[in-house]
C-alpha cells in the first residue's frame, strides 16, 4: 500500500480515496462494477443503505461512493470519502480519523454470510446493475458509441463496455463475487490518496491501520495499442429511431504525456473537441446536417472517435464533410485564430479543473499510474510550446478504421 498526501488550504473539504488497481481482464469487467456497487451499499457495520446514509449524515453530510474506470489496460476501483474539513466546524471531533474508520469498515469489513456476500444486498445490487445495462439500449447516443467501440477494438477487454455485460452478470453468484473480492484485496495495487488541510503524519498513522499486506506495484501495461486494420470496417444497424447516429473511429497512436501529446490536445480541439471546432461549425452550423457533431480523444487507448446525430438520408453528405475537415487540418488549413483560440480554451479548461477536488484526485491517481507528475506551470508551458506544424504532424497520424451507422430503416 502506498500513501499520497496533498496538504492544501485551497478547499474547505477533505477527500480520501482508496484505489485498487489491476490489469484489465474481460472476464472481470462485470464482477468489478458489481463489487463496487455491493461495497458502496452496505457493510458489516452498516448493513443497509439507510444505515450507510445515516452514518454519513452524522459526519456532517459526508459523501461516499465506489466507482470503477478503465484507463487503457488498467482497471481501477476507487472508494472515495469526502467531507467538510473539521477545522471549519465547531466541535466536529477528528473527522479524518472517522473517515479512515468508515473507509476501513466499508472496504475491508463487508456484509457477508457463510463465505459469501449477503444474498439480499447482493441480489438487490445485481438487479439494479442489470436494469442499467438493459437501459443503455434506450440511450441511443451512448449505445452508438459503445457499438463503435465493439466494432473497432479487437481486444475483448477493450471492446466490452466498462460496466460489463448482462450475460456475465447473470452468472455471478454471491460466493463467486466474494472470492473475487478476496483476490482483489490480495493482489491489486492499493493506493491511498488524501487531499485537504490535513496533517501528513496523522494520515500516515491512520493509513497504517488498514489491513493491507505488502505487494508489488501494478505490473501490467498501461497504454493499449490497437493493431492497424488493413481495411475500414463498416457496421450498419437498423432500429426504430427518429435520429440516426453516424460514429467513426480513428487509430491515433499518440499517448498520454508521450511525444506529440500536447499537439494532439490542440488537434482534437480544432477537429471536434471544442464548441467552435471544425466539425461543429461545418457539419452542424453551416451545413445544418447534424444535431451534434463532436470528437473525443482517448490518450490511454490511442484512438479518436467522432459522434454525430443526423437525419438518415444525410449519412453520405455528413461523412464527406467530416472527411474534408480532417483532410484540411492535415493539409495545414487552420487559421491562426483557430490555433490560438483552441490553445486558450484548453488553458482555461485546465485551470478550471484545478478548482475541482475530484479532478485533482483523479489527476493524482493518473500521476501514480504513469509514475510522473507534471506541475500546472509545466503543463501550460508544454501546451504553449506547441507549434502550428506540430498540430499538422499529429493530425496526419489519424487513420480511419471503423464506421458505425445506426439508422431507422427497419426491415
Amino acid at each position: 500500500m502506498n500513501l499520497t498526501v496533498t496538504p492544501t488550504k485551497q478547499f474547505k473539504t477533505t477527500r480520501i480515496a482508496i484505489a485498487l488497481i489491476a490489469p484489465l481482464d474481460s472476464r472481470a469487467l462485470t464482477k468489478r462494477i458489481l463489487l463496487a456497487n455491493v461495497l458502496e451499499a452496505a457493510s458489516a457495520h452498516f448493513p443497509t443503505q439507510k444505515a450507510v446514509a445515516e452514518k454519513l449524515s452524522e459526519m456532517y453530510g459526508a459523501g461516499f461512493g465506489v466507482t470503477v474506470e478503465r484507463r487503457g489496460d488498467a482497471h481501477i476501483m476507487n472508494c472515495v470519502f469526502d467531507s467538510v474539513n473539521e477545522r471549519y466546524l465547531p466541535d466536529a471531533g477528528n473527522l479524518v480519523s472517522a473517515a479512515f474508520t468508515f473507509l476501513k469498515q466499508s472496504l475491508f469489513e463487508p456484509l457477508i454470510s457463510d463465505g459469501a456476500f449477503d444474498r439480499e444486498s447482493f441480489e438487490r445490487q445485481k438487479k439494479n446493475l442489470g436494469s442499467y445495462i438493459r437501459s443503455v439500449r434506450d440511450d441511443k447516443q451512448l449505445y452508438a458509441a459503445l457499438s463503435l467501440q465493439k466494432n473497432y477494438f479487437t481486444d475483448e477487454a477493450q471492446s466490452t463496455p466498462s460496466f460489463g455485460t448482462y450475460e456475465q452478470l447473470r452468472e455471478i453468484t454471491p460466493t463467486e463475487l466474494y472470492e473475487y473480492y478476496l483476490k482483489c484485496l490480495a493482489n491489486d495495487q492499493i493506493e491511498v490518496v488524501v487531499a485537504g488541510n490535513v496533517d501528513e503524519q496523522e494520515c500516515l498513522a491512520l493509513a497504517s491501520t488498514l489491513p493491507v499486506k505488502p505487494r508489488r506495484l501494478y505490473q501490467g501495461p498501461l497504454f493499449y495499442n490497437q493493431e492497424r486494420q488493413q481495411a475500414v470496417y463498416e457496421g450498419n444497424e437498423h432500429q426504430a429511431v427518429v435520429q440516426g447516429k453516424l460514429d467513426l473511429a480513428y487509430k491515433f497512436p499518440v499517448y498520454y504525456r508521450k511525444e506529440g501529446y500536447y499537439a494532439a490536445l490542440i488537434f482534437n480541439g480544432i477537429f471536434g473537441g471544442l464548441p467552435l471546432s471544425k466539425l461543429f461549425m461545418n457539419v452542424r452550423e453551416r451545413a445544418s446536417l447534424a444535431y451534434y457533431a463532436t470528437s473525443s480523444y482517448d490518450s490511454f487507448r490511442g484512438f479518436i472517435s467522432v459522434q454525430t446525430g443526423i437525419q438518415f438520408q444525410n449519412k453520405e453528405a455528413v461523412q464527406t464533410i467530416i472527411t474534408k475537415q480532417l483532410a484540411d487540418i492535415k493539409n495545414g488549413e487552420i487559421s491562426q485564430r483557430e490555433f490560438q483560440d483552441t490553445k486558450k480554451a484548453l488553458q482555461n479548461s485546465f485551470l478550471s479543473r484545478l478548482d475541482s477536488p475530484s479532478n485533482n484526485l483523479d489527476q493524482t491517481l493518473v500521476d501514480i499510474l504513469t509514475r510522473k507528475h507534471v506541475s500546472a506551470y509545466e503543463w501550460q508551458a508544454k501546451l504553449n510550446a506547441v507549434r502550428f506544424e506540430d498540430v499538422i504532424e499529429v493530425a496526419r497520424k489519424t487513420e480511419l478504421q471503423t464506421i458505425y451507422f445506426l439508422d431507422g430503416e427497419v426491415n
